[in-house]
């Protein structure tokens, strides 16, 4: 079983006595959430943050930042140290210039997830930060069926990351695509199975 709990702003972090998990400081109400759910896409300086607790475990396994109307947002994976193992993003679907103050009056119906990113990290039974991984391997997609693939290794203290590039064409990214969810209806996000997996 789990539930969701949801807070103004979300990120991993380590223990703090400030903040739940490490991940958040003000939580909010489901109806406080929703209302910012249902904000136009527009206002994307609106997201909030979505806990997916699992009972079983009696701790968080992910998190979502969310934007209104899910136009951009970014799922992690946590362990059981509350570290980030994968960072999933969708992007948005309304993007305009940051003066344009046109709100979004389209009638977008699915999100596209645009990149995965997996990380290792010593065998350090602690919390760490995404800046102290020994290495990730990220996959980025685009709608076109171009796929993109870079694995980054350390090459030592002080040195730049080792970066090896693949790349293709005329991918089938059609399990990339995903329904814009309705408020609560947060378990493909958390589980999703795009085209990699």
């Amino acid at each position: 079983m789990h539930r969701y709990i949801y807070a103004d702003k979300i990120g991993a972090g380590p223990e703090n006595p400030n903040k739940q998990w490490g991940l958040f400081t003000n939580e909010l109400t489901p109806d406080e959430a929703q209302a910012r759910y249902e904000l136009n896409a527009r206002q994307d300086g609106e997201w909030f943050g979505i806990v997916r607790f699992d009972e079983e475990l009696g701790r968080p396994t992910g998190l979502i930042q969310m934007c209104p109307q899910a136009n951009g947002l970014k799922m992690q994976k946590l362990d059981a140290h509350g570290r980030v193992e994968a960072s999933y993003i969708w992007g948005g679907y309304y993007e305009p210039h940051h003066k344009d103050p046109t709100p979004y009056s389209g009638n977008a119906t699915q999100i596209m997830l645009s990149q995965i990113t997996w990380y290792a990290y010593p065998e350090e039974e602690r919390f760490l930060n995404l800046t102290d991984s020994i290495g990730a391997v990220m996959m980025q997609f685009e709608a076109d069926g171009y796929v993109k693939e870079e694995i980054m290794t350390p090459q030592g203290f002080g040195k730049p990351m080792h970066v090896e590039t693949r790349e293709s064409r005329g991918v089938d990214v059609s399990h990339d695509w995903f329904d814009i969810p309705q408020f609560g209806d947060w378990e493909p996000l958390f589980n999703p199975t795009p085209t990699t997996e």
